[in-house]
C-alpha cells in the first residue's frame, strides 16, 4: 500500500466527491458496490476529527474514476449547443478530476518514526558512565595539587621553582658566554701567532677561523655533557658516602701545659 501526502488538490477533490455523493440523487446514475464503498471511505476520512495527512493511492484512483463518472453523467444531461459557458466550466472541472492532476505536487508519504525510549536499566548504566567520566576528570584536575598544602605553601613552591629556573637560565647563559670568549681568545691567538709564519692575511684569517670552530665545538660538546650529567636523576639524588657502622671515629684534643 502506497500513501501520498495530503495536498490542497486532494482535499478539494475528496470534498467535491463527498458533496456529490451526499447531494446527488439521480435514478440514471447508479453506483456499484466498489463506488459506494469509495464514497463511504471518503466520507469517513473527511469526517474524522483529525486533519488527514495522507491518502491511499488506490483510494485516490477510485475517487478519480468516480468523479469522472459524475462529470460524464452531468455532461450527458446538458444541452451543449444552448449553453457554451457551462460546457467550458464542466470541461475544466472534469480536467481536475483526472488522477495525474489530483496528485500533482504530492509525494510518497513516509511516516515519522516515533522516538526511541530508553529502558530504565540503560538510563542507570548511562548515568553510571557519566559519573565515572566526571570523577576521572576531577581526579585528573586535582592530581597535581597537594591536598595537605595550603595556598601559601603553593605560592612559595611556585616562587622557588621560578627562582630555580632563573638560576638554570643564568648558568646556561654564562656557559655560552664562556664558550664564545674562549673561541674569541683562540681566534685572536692563532691570528697573531700565524703572522710569524706567513704574511698572507687570508691564510691567517682562515687558520684563526678553523681554530675558533674547533675550540667552540669542543667546548660545546663538553658543556652539553656536563649539563646532561647534571640533570640526570642519579646525580641529583646522589648522597654523601657513609662510613660503615663498625667504624668508630675518636677525637683527641691536645692542651699545652702552662706549667712546663
Amino acid at each position: 500500500m502506497v500513501n501520498l501526502e495530503w495536498t490542497p488538490r486532494l482535499d478539494k477533490a475528496f470534498r467535491k466527491l463527498h458533496a456529490k455523493a451526499t447531494t446527488t440523487a439521480s435514478p440514471t446514475l447508479k453506483l456499484n458496490e466498489d463506488e459506494t464503498r469509495t464514497a463511504e471511505d471518503v466520507g469517513a476520512l473527511l469526517e474524522s476529527t483529525e486533519q488527514p495527512v495522507c491518502a491511499d493511492l488506490d483510494l485516490i484512483k477510485r475517487v478519480s474514476g468516480l468523479l469522472l463518472k459524475y462529470s460524464s453523467s452531468a455532461n450527458s444531461k446538458q444541452d451543449i449547443g444552448d449553453n457554451g459557458d457551462n460546457h467550458v466550466h464542466d470541461a475544466n472541472g472534469a480536467f481536475e478530476d483526472w488522477i495525474h492532476v489530483m496528485i500533482k505536487g504530492s509525494s510518497v508519504y513516509i511516516p515519522k518514526s516515533p522516538p526511541k525510549e530508553r529502558s530504565p536499566e540503560l538510563e542507570q548504566i548511562m548515568e553510571g558512565i557519566k559519573a565515572q567520566i566526571a570523577e576521572k576528570e576531577y581526579q585528573r584536575m586535582v592530581s597535581s595539587i597537594d591536598p595537605d598544602a595550603g595556598s601559601g605553601s603553593s605560592i612559595a613552591g611556585s616562587i622557588r621553582q621560578d627562582v630555580k629556573e632563573m638560576k638554570e637560565i643564568k648558568a646556561h647563559a654564562i656557559g655560552i658566554i664562556n664558550v664564545l670568549y674562549t673561541g674569541a681568545a683562540v681566534f685572536t691567538a692563532v691570528f697573531m701567532i700565524s703572522g710569524h709564519f706567513t704574511e698572507d692575511l687570508g691564510k691567517r684569517v682562515l687558520l684563526a677561523f678553523l681554530a675558533f670552530v674547533l675550540i667552540v665545538a669542543c667546548e660545546a660538546y663538553l658543556y652539553s655533557r656536563h649539563v646532561s650529567a647534571a640533570n640526570t636523576p642519579a646525580s641529583r639524588g646522589r648522597k654523601k658516602p657513609k662510613l660503615p657502622d663498625d667504624v668508630v671515629i675518636t677525637t683527641r684534643s691536645f692542651v699545652k701545659d702552662k706549667s712546663a
